[in-house]
């Protein structure tokens, strides 16, 4: 153990001398906190009644204890609850997650615990946090039950966890430092297949988990002949997922994949024409536009979505190309298109274009799906609409929470005294985040009218907070400290 210890150290000095970064090394520079005492760990064992895992154990007292790891870095022991909404003394109880019982799809917490209170603390009994991967997202060590010594990676969200393949904490930590060395990209580290080209390609030739090694080669920084030549063979695999985790290699490593993958454009399953489609949309925008618009219309919305990105992404994506696609059943295609119309609106609306922006954004008012009514809304941000003043004021006091202050913002454009009452009203709402969103909205646009609104909020020293079915949302600063900002914001612009 201690050998591999040192050796480990030896990789991470490695890649500090090369100046290597990833994902989340800014936090940590690559540099290992003083290893723990054995007094120290032990004392942690006995409060918490646990035996920690013999690599994990190691690691601590001979390597480091907390500093440089993947994402944002380990943790000290005393952030071991740290993924926990509260603090609970659970170390001890068996942990229920192991990777072979995971139910599957969105509701495996309800699999897993069914009616059970608080299901997500639960599920992380006898886990402890070895780091953050940022936002809900945690990196855990099962310390107890038959995982125990596996690193699991969970989303406080309620996402599906992701047990990465490896061993233990040893073998998932010295794979980091192996795939940064070998110039891998790095960001969902240990999300994929292990493995380097050698033994992804001979599961290519085994056709053994294919599709698995597919998706892996994508984080090699390159891949030689040989290896391009067996993707290329696996483009005619029966296997959708194959053709295309094929695409999306070639896509990486291809100088020519996007000839060769224009005619999976019009493959029967959505996953390689979605693939192909990234492979086209390379190069000179003349050659490949044509396509995209082309899939503006196939049947797959994520794939019209896709094609929509790219001419966005190009620069070359045009009103005509969003109109249609506004009322679009295809799921997700209106709210997408909606999204893209915002954007176009808010780098500017030329004076001749300013009424079909506005009837566009009149149109999505009356859509059922609230994200597109909520587009619409940013457009009348950016146009006139005088006529829909009342209609606005009706949206931003509904009790739809997505158009709240998109329908402010669209009426201080329409009328502004309206949509400064909108909002001050609004900062008498019971729900202390919609006072807050009010106050953040006056700080941005508002002038000396609106501080009454806005001082009458000082004394309001709510912390807005709320548990939802999958967690808790909450807001590092109370009303009263938004309202103080809003207000200052507003002085500061009175004096510019």
């Amino acid at each position: 153990m201690r050998e591999r210890l040192d050796a480990i150290i030896a990789k991470l000095a490695a890649v500090r001398e090369r100046g290597l970064k990833c994902f989340g090394s800014d936090a940590h520079r690559f540099e290992l906190r003083p290893p723990a005492a054995e007094a120290e760990v032990a004392a942690f064992e006995a409060a918490r009644r646990v035996r920690l895992p013999e690599d994990y154990r190691a690691f601590l007292l001979h390597a480091g204890h907390g500093g440089a790891g993947p994402f944002y870095g380990l943790m000290t022991l005393a952030k071991w609850d740290d993924a926990r909404y509260e603090a609970l003394d659970d170390l001890d109880a068996e942990c229920p997650l192991h990777p072979d019982t995971l139910p599957p799809g969105e509701g495996w917490l309800e699999a897993l615990l069914p009616g059970e209170e608080e299901a997500m603390d639960r599920a992380l009994w006898g886990t402890l946090s070895l780091g953050s991967q940022g936002c809900s997202y945690y990196t855990q060590l099962v310390v107890t039950g038959p995982a125990r010594g596996r690193v699991v990676y969970i989303d406080l969200d309620g996402g599906r966890p992701y047990f990465p393949e490896n061993a233990g904490f040893l073998d998932w930590y010295e794979r980091w430092l192996d795939e940064l060395l070998a110039g891998c990209k790095i960001h969902w580290f240990g999300t994929s297949m292990p493995g380097f080209e050698p033994e992804l390609a001979d599961a290519l030739r085994r056709g053994e988990r294919i599709a698995d090694a597919l998706v892996a080669m994508r984080r090699l920084p390159r891949i030689g002949e040989g290896t391009l030549d067996r993707v290329i063979a696996r483009l005619d695999h029966p296997d959708a997922r194959v053709r295309e985790g094929a695409l999306h290699v070639l896509g990486d490593f291809d100088g020519d994949a996007g000839a060769r993958a224009r005619p999976f454009l019009r493959d029967p399953e959505p996953g390689p024409r979605r693939a192909a489609l990234d492979c086209v949309c390379k190069g000179d925008t003349a050659r490949w536009a044509p396509d995209a618009r082309a899939m503006l219309d196939d049947a797959d919305g994520s794939i019209a979505a896709a094609a929509l990105s790219a001419l966005d992404d190009a620069k070359v994506m045009t009103l005509a190309d969003l109109l249609p696609r506004l009322g679009d059943a295809r799921q997700g295609v209106a709210a997408d298109a909606g999204r893209r119309l915002a954007a176009m609106a808010g780098r500017g609306v030329s004076p001749a274009d300013a009424a079909v922006f506005a009837a566009a954004a009149t149109a999505m008012l009356d859509r059922a799906e609230p994200r597109v009514a909520m587009h619409g809304l940013q457009v009348l941000a950016h146009v006139d609409a005088p006529e829909l003043v009342e209609r606005l004021r009706a949206f931003a006091l509904g009790e739809e929470p997505s158009h709240r202050l998109s329908a402010c913002r669209a009426l201080v454009r329409q009328d502004r005294a309206a949509g400064f009452d909108a909002l001050a009203e609004l900062t008498r709402h019971a729900d202390p985040f919609v006072r807050q969103d009010a106050a953040r909205t006056l700080g941005e646009l508002g002038d000396a009218r609106v501080r009454p609104a806005l001082e009458r909020l000082l004394e309001d020293e709510t912390k807005p907070f709320e548990r939802t079915a999958t967690g808790t949302r909450t807001n590092i600063y109370r009303v009263c400290d938004t309202a103080r900002m809003a207000l200052e914001a507003i002085e500061r612009r009175a004096k510019a």
